[in-house]
């Protein structure tokens, strides 16, 4: 190992956002593991079965019935801050920036992402959610500083002690995430992931935020008051970490392969670069089992007579996918696997046995065409697919528009910023009332590894989208049901039993389309050592360090 020298980073698109609260993409929670810690994480490494074991963080020890942190009913956690954590402006992080972290993923105009793991867990989150939708946009802010949860209570300034809904079985995972991260006393009163809180960032990780031009430049330097004496999984060896945004793939692809630059930041190598780098060193890749890509179905949609509502559209569209020119795309066999499913094979709820049949890799026209008509579109239709205007998305949008047209669908690509994506597409539910959508084309990468069946299913198919991923707006009673069941389970085959028959209804629903299994691939110069994966992140970059 060799400390010292800036890692840099190349890449066309900008952060999601900078606040872990907010944060979704990939490419930025790569960077959130040098400035945020949680209460318990996840160490880096290449073992499969070790990339899902939570360990302590900030916490001084896991919460067991052992060491009598965990009560007899498997509800109660108790967490202890390590002696020694800090702000980067030397302040301790307490257990109340703790309290007010969780608490700021339930805010009625920016809540998280992930407000569905916790609100659903937590007891009072869900409660705190529905009083701040109804609250004074002034009081919000006091709402939320002022209101005490029977789920969250604070103890001193060390202690935190957090109360579930039942027995869940994956509580610690939910903690183990970015959105987890505490928040100070500076965040009181602006709205998450606003500039007003970017600007005045906390770090509590061994690295701080110095300066971020959007879609230019992110640059990332040493916490000052960071102390390794306390972190049990960041090793820090870099000086500093920095990103260069708006750079075109092909661009910081040669920048990357000539070493000029360290590391690719959002994107991956071209298509037509991969074989040659097939066994090159320089390529990381990591069976990470992702959900991705797959199509997101607006059920909202009033377009051609409210055509993606319809069931018998949603399997013809699936029938005439060529999953395997998608998968050629996106680097063949050895980067993804065909999917006609949810669950990939690294998922602990993953079964040999196939929910539904699986169809032709090819695709299907004549069935496709057949399907429309039953669903009484017998001279096809016309949809809209919103997708990434960068990296390998219009080439994969491309070939599937090629499969679609010879069943009779005429697919108009929508090429936006993945900001925009997320901004403007996927922030609420009127682009999707309107029709500016009735496809997307995206991903979805579990919050952790392992037992994580709940990580795909509750995010993207709960009824109620308040800070889900439902992007598509669909809902089944019964799957909130089941969904209920797989989160109260009191073990762990109840609980993937229970995520298996979700599996199975949304897929007879065609509630999404799936696409393909993709591994994570990450491609580096060589001048980059000792980077690990970290469980659907873009590797550990405080555990990197740069040879001479």
């Amino acid at each position: 190992m060799r400390y010292g020298g800036t890692l840099t980073l190349v890449g066309a698109g900008d952060a999601d956002n900078l606040d872990p609260a907010l944060s979704v993409h990939t490419a930025t929670r790569g960077i959130l593991r040098a400035y945020t810690r949680q209460l318990v994480t996840y160490r880096a490494g290449r073992d499969q079965e070790a990339a899902g074991v939570v360990v302590a963080d900030m916490a001084t020890e896991l919460p067991t019935r052992e060491n009598g942190r965990l009560d007899a009913s498997g509800q109660e956690y108790v967490f202890t801050i390590r002696p020694g954590v800090r702000w980067d402006d030397h302040r301790p992080v307490t257990a109340t920036d703790i309290a007010r972290g969780l608490k700021r993923l339930a805010h009625p105009d920016a809540p998280s992402p992930s407000l569905t793991y916790f609100a659903r867990t937590i007891r009072g989150l869900a409660e705190l959610r529905d009083r701040l939708a109804s609250v004074d946009p002034t009081e919000v802010a006091k709402v939320i500083e002022c209101t005490t949860l029977e789920g969250i209570e604070v103890i001193g300034t060390d202690t935190v002690v957090l109360r579930t809904l039942g027995h869940s079985v994956d509580f610690l995972n939910i903690l183990a995430l970015p959105s987890a991260t505490p928040a100070p006393i500076d965040y009181c009163g602006f709205l998450p992931g606003s500039d007003d809180v970017v600007r005045r960032l906390r770090s509590n990780g061994p690295y701080r935020v110095e300066t971020y031009v959007p879609g230019k430049e992110i640059q990332l330097r040493r916490n000052p008051a960071w102390d390794p004496a306390t972190d049990p999984v960041r090793a820090a060896y870099l000086d500093g970490i920095s990103v260069r945004m708006g750079v075109s793939e092909e661009e910081s692809f040669r920048l990357v392969d000539s070493g000029e630059v360290d590391m690719l930041w959002d994107i991956q190598p071209m298509t037509v670069e991969l074989p040659r780098l097939f066994g090159d060193p320089r390529l990381e890749i990591h069976p990470a089992g992702l959900f991705s890509p797959y199509l997101a179905v607006n059920m909202l949609s009033p377009n051609e007579n409210r055509a993606t509502s319809k069931v018998g559209v949603r399997r013809a569209v699936s029938a005439a996918l060529d999953r395997e020119a998608v998968s050629r795309v996106w680097g063949g066999p050895r980067l993804s696997d065909l999917a006609w499913r949810i669950l990939p094979p690294l998922c602990s709820a993953h079964t040999p046995i196939a929910p539904l049949p699986e169809g032709a890799p090819t695709g299907d026209p004549d069935l496709a065409r057949s399907l429309l008509a039953d669903a009484g579109y017998p001279d096809g239709l016309t949809l809209r697919m919103v997708h990434r205007d960068r990296d390998i998305h219009p080439e994969s949008v491309h070939e599937m528009r090629e499969a679609l047209a010879r069943a009779g669908i005429t697919l108009k690509p929508v090429p936006v910023s993945i900001n925009e994506l997320f901004t403007t597409y996927f922030a609420s539910a009127e682009p999707a009332v309107r029709g500016d959508w009735d496809l997307a084309f995206t991903g979805w990468e579990p919050d952790w590894h392992g037992d994580n069946a709940r990580t795909y299913l509750q995010p993207l198919f709960e009824s109620r989208p308040e800070g889900s991923w439902n992007l598509g707006f669909y809902a089944s009673p019964r799957v909130d049901r089941l969904l209920a069941e797989g989160r109260d389970a009191d073990d762990r085959a109840t609980a993937n039993a229970a995520y298996r028959a979700v599996e199975a209804e949304v897929l007879r629903d065609m509630a999404v389309i799936p696409v393909l299994f993709a591994h994570q691939y990450w491609f580096h110069s060589a001048a980059v050592r000792g980077w690990e994966p970290y469980p659907v992140l873009n590797g550990d970059l405080t555990n990197a360090w740069l040879a001479p």
